[in-house]
């Protein structure tokens, strides 16, 4: 499964990346043999192969605010440069970056 250029400067733009035109060149390059193994893994024979998710014991525990994290909490809160009161202001996830 071969990308395009456009693609690839698609995904670049999703990723937030600035690729040269060195750096495109080699994404070309070096993303086919990838997506080319990714493919040959997919047609593996899986079957009698147990399946492993979800087999692990998750033990979770109890979230349980103690105030010990003020401190750290004022801390960061004074050197967030966009914020709302307490409300840490980020951009969106599919808002393009500023520049």
């Amino acid at each position: 499964m071969a990308l395009t250029r456009d693609e690839i400067k698609r995904l670049a733009d999703l990723s937030r990346l600035s690729l040269s035109e060195e750096e495109m060149q080699r994404m070309e390059e070096t993303i086919d043999p990838v997506l080319e193994y990714v493919g040959r893994l997919s047609n593996v024979d899986t079957t009698g192969v147990p399946e492993t998710e979800g087999d692990a014991l998750v033990r979770l525990r109890e979230d349980v605010v103690d105030g010990s994290s003020d401190g750290e909490r004022a801390a960061i809160l004074s050197n967030f440069p966009d914020k709302a009161g307490d409300v840490l202001r980020v951009p969106g996830v599919f808002d393009k970056p500023k520049g």
